[in-house]
C-alpha cells in the first residue's frame, strides 16, 4: 500500500516557512576576519612610551587607522625581520592611498639593548620599502621596565631573556611573536599568531578601513 501524505493546511505551511525564515535569520553571520577573534572586543590598551625620536606617545593619536601592534627586539634573529617584512608587504599590497590608513607599530622587549637610536636605524630599512620618504614609517616605542611591563601584560605578551655564552650578542629574548589588531575606532579585535599569511592579514586591513578612505 503506498502512502500518501495529507496536505499541510497553508497557515501551518505558512508558519513553518516563517520559522525556517526566522531560524536562518538569527545564526550568526560569517566571521570575515581571519584572525583570532578576542570574545568581545574592547578599547586596545594604550601605549604610553617614548617612540624612537623620543617623543611620548599615544595610541589615540592613531584613531582613523588601522593599528597593529609588534612586540619584539631588534637583535632577533628571524621572527621579527621576518614579521615586520610581512607587515611592510602588507603596507605595499595596501596602495598608496589605503596606505596612509594603516600603521604598524613596533614595541621593543628588550629596553636596555634598544635605544631609540637603535630603534630608528632598526626601522629605517623597512620605512625605506613603503616610502619613508612620502611620511610613511613604523612607528618604535621604548621604555622603563617599570613603564614597559604593564603594556605587555595588557597585551598578554611575555619576554624572557635566554643567555647565550660566547655569542657576540649576549643574550637573546623569548616572547610572544603575535601580531595585534586595532580598528580605526581604537577597538582591540584580533590576534594572528606568528606565521601568519601575508594575504590575510592584508584582507582584513583592507577590509576594515573605511569605505570613504577605499576610494
Amino acid at each position: 500500500m503506498t502512502f500518501v501524505p495529507r496536505r499541510m493546511p497553508l497557515l501551518a505551511l505558512l508558519a513553518t516557512v516563517t520559522g525556517c525564515l526566522l531560524l536562518v535569520a538569527c545564526q550568526p553571520a560569517p566571521r570575515k576576519l581571519h584572525g583570532v577573534p578576542y570574545d568581545k572586543p574592547k578599547p586596545a590598551p594604550d601605549l604610553p612610551l617614548t617612540d624612537q625620536y623620543g617623543r611620548p606617545f599615544s595610541l589615540s593619536t592613531q584613531k582613523g587607522k588601522v593599528v597593529i601592534v609588534y612586540f619584539g627586539y631588534t637583535s632577533c634573529p628571524d621572527v621579527c625581520p621576518v614579521t615586520l617584512a610581512q607587515l611592510t608587504q602588507v603596507w605595499v599590497g595596501l596602495g598608496q592611498d589605503q596606505a596612509r590608513q594603516f600603521q604598524p607599530i613596533f614595541v621593543t622587549v628588550d629596553p636596555e639593548r634598544d635605544t631609540e637610536e637603535v630603534i630608528a636605524r632598526y626601522l629605517s630599512a623597512f620605512d625605506n620599502a613603503v616610502g619613508g620618504d612620502q611620511g610613511l614609517g613604523f612607528i618604535g616605542l621604548r621604555g622603563a621596565p617599570a613603564e614597559l611591563d604593564p603594556v605587555m601584560a595588557a597585551y598578554g605578551v611575555q619576554a624572557e631573556k635566554r643567555p647565550q655564552p660566547g655569542s657576540a650578542v649576549g643574550y637573546t629574548v623569548d616572547h610572544t611573536a603575535s601580531i595585534y589588531v586595532i580598528d580605526t575606532e581604537g577597538a582591540l579585535l584580533e590576534w594572528f599568531p606568528y606565521g601568519a599569511s601575508v594575504d590575510d592579514i592584508l584582507w582584513d586591513v583592507r577590509y576594515l578601513i573605511p569605505k570613504e578612505a577605499k576610494k
